[in-house]
């Protein structure tokens, strides 16, 4: 039994969802192809992620094996975070030191293994909470869970689960609880996150966030301090020191896609001479997709429906689930348009 791959756009280490019958499937840790064609491959529920390079319109046939591939991606687990390793190198690392009000990913290390694309600076006194890659939102019941003074709370590691590692993806899932300064919980959340093997230029990191009404009935308020998702871009790349960003309808920088709804937004910049980039891309399934940004020329990348379509509400007992794709990239300038468009087909197939 083979299985079909015919790529749709160019694909460079693409990550693609196959549905497959193949009784070797569940077990395999690449596909090849007759010509000898081998791509990573690793079983994920229903479905197979083959990680695959191929020019769009080419079309082969591939069939699921056991070649005893190791893991190009690891994760760790270390007193109070998750590291992640890419090929035995640093990668990125979830902390969730109960010293710190919100569990962040950070920093996220380019192929060089020094120039992080996205700020974590603990010792900073200007937007202390915009730390790396957050999940966080300013107005939960009344309750801030953006900013880190006043009436804030505390997002509160709860424990890691679902942690795997394979050929094509790790991924690991944190349990939160977010509560007031007084211990009260608000809301449960889990955190999902999936790494992929990928060994060019551009690293995608997949993040699901669920959100459980399980104390209450939980209001979101119309908030400009809020996500849920939050990125600081690395100081060299921001837009108001040499850095610029773009949204999918060709807005510029702040004046240009602050408020405005787009699929995703991509903000880049040079450090030492080597662009870098960050692209996040909003997914269909979430609410009033595409997404508005709060994005700003200082360095803040958020993806923000709160503030300019207004507050929601989720019911005790319900859940809400955002999706989001973050693609970071060095040295050239990627195709957004063609890695968007293969996100919405991965979500799909």
């Amino acid at each position: 039994m083979s299985i079909s791959i015919k790529a749709i756009r160019d694909y460079t280490d693409e990550p693609l969802r196959i549905v497959t019958d193949d009784p070797k499937a569940p077990c395999c840790d690449c596909v090849v192809a007759e010509d000898g064609t081998l791509f990573p491959a690793q079983w994920d529920g229903e479905k197979l992620v083959v990680i695959a390079s191929m020019k769009a319109g080419e079309e082969k046939e591939f069939c699921p094996e056991t070649r005893g591939i190791s893991p190009a991606i690891g994760v760790e687990e270390k007193e109070n975070s998750i590291a992640v390793m890419q090929n035995g190198k640093f990668f990125t690392e979830y902390v969730f030191d109960p010293a710190i009000p919100k569990p962040y990913l950070g920093p996220i290390m380019a192929s060089d293994g020094k120039t992080s694309f996205t700020r974590l600076d603990l010792n900073t006194t200007e937007h202390v909470h915009q730390r790396s890659v957050i999940c966080a939102v300013g107005d939960v019941n009344g309750v801030d869970f953006w900013n880190e003074f006043g009436n804030y709370g505390f997002e509160k590691h709860v424990s890691i689960e679902n942690m795997v590692c394979g050929s094509a993806f790790a991924r690991f899932s944190a349990n939160n609880v977010w509560q007031t300064a007084d211990g009260q919980p608000m809301l449960d959340e889990k955190r999902t996150f999936t790494f992929y093997n990928q060994q060019g230029n551009i690293r995608y990191v997949d993040m699901e966030v669920v959100f459980t009404a399980s104390y209450c009935d939980v209001t979101f308020g119309k908030t400009k301090e809020a996500g849920p998702l939050g990125v600081r871009v690395n100081e060299e790349l921001r837009a108001d020191r040499g850095g610029s960003f773009t949204n999918s309808y060709g807005g510029i920088n702040e004046d240009e896609c602050w408020g405005k709804p787009a699929f995703f937004c991509d903000y880049k910049g040079v450090i030492d001479g080597t662009l870098y980039g960050i692209a996040v891309m909003d997914n269909e399934s979430n609410e009033r997709y595409p997404t508005t940004w709060h994005i700003r020329n200082y360095g803040l990348f958020a993806a923000n429906n709160l503030f300019f379509k207004g507050g929601l509400s989720i019911p005790k007992g319900e859940t809400l689930t955002y999706k989001y794709r973050l693609c970071f990239y060095e040295g050239q300038q990627i195709n957004v348009y063609d890695k968007f468009n293969c996100y919405i087909n991965y979500e799909k197939e």
